[in-house]
């Protein structure tokens, strides 16, 4: 597969004659395989991508973070071609985000043998996440101690790998579910995170009606809402740091130009976090080998969102509309956003 192309050098402009709009361009799942591991570090460095979050559970995780602690010292050094263009952007001088990506439905648990059989399948893996939110919304309760254990793992093999993550998410918004959402606070507490994803998401009825028409998504969506929307109430009321806002919660590989339109048009004065999933596509060979446990749905979608990434015409939209890149790291500093209802 030929390497998506860099983007080119766009013209000034300024955004200090506007409310500022921020975007955390994110990108999950890295370390799930070579694929996606290689297009995410892509989307950085010939792209616009400025954070993701990692799968500590995965296959690819040790080469993922080897390869990010590189990345970090190219962009430090100002040795990324992509970086004439974040100027043009106001992208941040900061170090590059990256999180953990907290999993409970794909691949194993890292404590073994000490996680509930009940939340597994017969294979002794991560069960889907259809699978995992009736298990966890009927009786769910009586495992919290045992989420909690396997989340703290998980977030532990960064800090072994001196990294501190700069924010929490999870795979597939599994952290919205209540009983995972009430471990959420002590782990921010606990591993110092300062800043949680909350995946409450405006405008899906033009994201998912209007824009294509997709009533069977945009169904999903609002159920996904009203998850995200308790999670923001008690992530709110902690005072615990997030985005002011967040869109991809519905479209995960197929964030096009006209999609990403409609975020920036419905984004808020602040932080907004776009949850995007690029990468490369792995070869036939490739994905013959992989463990089913890692079996990725996003394979033949993620190159499109990697060129809407690296592409000309989205670094003239966001300069356009006088948006600059951002950090999710920044909302340490910033007085806290409240979303309204």
């Amino acid at each position: 597969m030929m390497p998506a192309p860099a983007i080119s050098r766009v013209s000034g402009g300024d955004v200090a004659s506007t409310p500022c709009r921020c975007f955390v361009l994110h990108a999950d799942d890295f370390g799930m395989n070579d694929g996606v591991t290689n297009g995410i570090l892509d989307g950085f460095c010939r792209g616009l991508l400025t954070s993701t979050s990692v799968l500590t559970n995965a296959p690819g995780c040790v080469r993922a973070l080897g390869a990010w602690k590189e990345l970090q010292s190219r962009f430090a050094a100002g040795g990324i071609p992509s970086s004439d263009v974040r100027q043009q952007l106001h992208d941040s001088s900061a170090p590059f985000d990256l999180g953990i990506h907290l999993n409970l439905t794909q691949g194993r648990p890292l404590t073994g043998d000490k996680y509930p059989r009940e939340l597994l399948d017969q294979f002794g893996q991560f069960p889907g996440i259809s699978v995992l939110a009736r298990r966890l919304l009927i009786g769910g309760w009586k495992f919290r101690d045992f989420i909690e254990q396997e989340l703290k793992a998980q977030i532990e093999v960064l800090l072994d790998h001196g990294i501190s993550p700069t924010h929490l998410n999870a795979h597939q918004y599994a952290d919205t579910f209540p009983v995972v959402a009430s471990v959420v606070p002590a782990l921010l507490t606990r591993y110092a995170i300062p800043v949680a994803r909350v995946p409450w998401e405006r405008g899906l009825t033009q994201s998912t009606l209007v824009h294509r028409f997709e009533p069977i998504n945009w169904c999903l969506g609002q159920v996904k809402r009203i998850f995200a929307f308790h999670h923001l109430l008690e992530i709110s009321r902690r005072g615990i740091a997030h985005p002011t806002g967040y869109f991809g919660t519905s479209h995960a590989g197929r964030i096009d130009l006209a999609l990403m339109r409609i975020f920036v048009d419905s984004a808020k004065p602040g932080l907004t976090e776009i949850g995007m999933h690029p990468g490369h596509q792995t070869s036939p060979g490739q994905t013959a080998a992989c463990d089913d446990a890692w079996y990725d749905p996003l394979d033949a979608l993620r190159p499109h969102e990697l060129s809407l990434l690296t592409s000309p015409e989205f670094a003239l939209l966001l300069e356009a509309q006088q948006i600059r890149l951002g950090r999710l790291s920044e909302l340490a500093t910033w007085q806290p956003l409240h979303v309204a209802a």
